[in-house]
């Protein structure tokens, strides 16, 4: 007979207990969405669910998968982030709980998951492989982004009506002051004209303290005119064959008596520039505005000259002062409209801010360009190009970032006797 070696009773039990445990975890795993694996020392799969296979792996079989690691389905990025992190459990048996990661293939899109990843210990307590549990949060991580982009463009939104209710207050007060002081100029000269009593007045110096106010206010009124144009896209040039030297020579003359009042020299150096197609009242705009400029930033006893030649097909205008410059920090905004710079401010120069804005959208509707070279405390050089062989009018531009459309009218070839303020 032979005799049937029998295991202990105890010991029976615990296989059996073994067996059935294999039985459901591998029924469990065959059947579940979830996404659970199981891993060896090396990370190579030993266990994979049903759930796990169908999201990273779709199209293959668990026996197929087995022993292979995550090299064989993620990209290397991933796949050697995540053996990092198993190795990391396996030397400290620390889990990794919800921790949130992307997932990328490669040839698929990529996923974020939420993964918690712990220590696979046997029945004495050693540390034989990881196992994780994950699942797809793609869905809530793209609502998260898109909330968070839509936040950061409310606040830039916010930061930008605050910036513009700042600019509407400045606004008001510069236009409230630069209305007043001609206002005021006049009003007193006028009442003193009314004072019959008054004696030693010459009549024809407040009649002309009075006519350059009224000028002035004029003035300020047309910029904000032209300003409106421009951010509406109405504004428009009317291109004729004009002699710009003959536009330089009046934008010069215009400004002789200011000039010699402050004491500053101002010339005018004029080469020989072919008759080319511009708007001349737009350009003597363009002149008047950066002439004044000059003129009302250079101290008594300096100079400002303005000079005419071309360089290759284009005709260069240059205005170049001895004046007190522009700060480093102002030269980026000094054509945005309102701007006036810190030496503006702090010597209380009067102006509104607006005739950089408006020279800089007379060039571009010429297909031009404008910039500036200063050295603080020593003067400043704005250079104009316009190119003398007629182009394409540039293209619109968004109103919002406060450029315009350039309507462009053929004119007759003329040049204007009188600066257009």
């Amino acid at each position: 007979m032979v005799k049937t070696k029998l295991l202990p009773q105890g010991r029976q039990e615990s296989e059996a207990l073994r067996e059935l445990k294999l039985i459901c975890m591998s029924n469990l795993l065959s059947t579940t969405d979830e996404r659970v694996y199981f891993k060896d020392l090396q990370s190579r799969f030993l266990f994979l669910s049903a759930g796990w296979i169908a999201a990273c792996a779709p199209g293959r079989t668990a026996e197929e998968l087995i022993g292979k690691t995550d090299f064989d389905v993620f990209s290397a990025q991933h796949a050697s982030a995540a053996f990092e992190d198993e190795q990391q459990i396996i030397r400290t048996g620390k889990p990794l709980v919800a921790q949130v990661e992307r997932e990328t293939y490669a040839g698929r899109a990529d996923a974020w998951v939420s993964s918690t990843k712990m220590p696979l210990r046997d029945e004495h307590g050693q540390i034989i492989g990881t196992f994780g549990i994950s699942r797809d949060v793609t869905a809530q991580i793209t609502a998260e982004h898109a909330v968070a982009q839509q936040a950061r463009e409310l606040s830039a939104q916010n930061e930008r009506l605050r910036e513009l209710d700042g600019l509407k207050d400045e606004f008001i007060a510069l236009i409230s002051h630069e209305l007043r002081t001609p206002l005021t100029s006049i009003i007193g000269n006028v009442e003193l004209l009314k004072d019959e009593c008054a004696s030693g007045l010459n009549p024809g110096q407040l009649v002309e303290v009075i006519e350059r106010n009224a000028q002035r206010l004029l003035r300020l009124i047309g910029d904000l005119l032209f300003l409106s144009r421009i951010q509406a896209g109405r504004m428009a040039v009317e291109l004729r064959i004009a002699d710009l030297a003959d536009i330089a020579a009046q934008a010069v003359e215009e400004m002789r008596l200011e000039a010699q009042r402050k004491h500053i020299d101002l010339v005018l150096s004029a080469a020989a520039v072919p008759s080319f197609a511009v708007d001349p009242a737009r350009i003597a705009q363009l002149l008047g505005n950066l002439i004044s400029n000059a003129v009302k930033f250079t101290p008594a006893g300096g100079k400002v000259e303005v000079r005419l030649g071309t360089v290759e097909e284009q005709a260069v205008l240059t205005v170049t002062d001895t004046g007190v410059g522009i700060a480093e920090a102002d030269r980026e905004r000094i054509f945005e409209r309102f701007f006036r710079t810190a030496t503006a401010t702090q010597q209380a120069i009067q102006g509104t801010g607006l005739g950089l804005t408006i020279s800089k959208a007379i060039v571009e509707a010429h297909n031009g360009t404008i910039t500036v070279d200063s050295d603080e405390g020593h003067g400043s050089t704005f250079t104009i190009c316009l190119p003398l062989s007629p182009g394409p009018p540039p293209m619109p531009k968004d109103p919002a970032t406060e450029e315009s459309k350039i309507v462009t009218r053929p004119g007759p070839p003329t040049t204007p006797r009188a600066r257009n303020p």
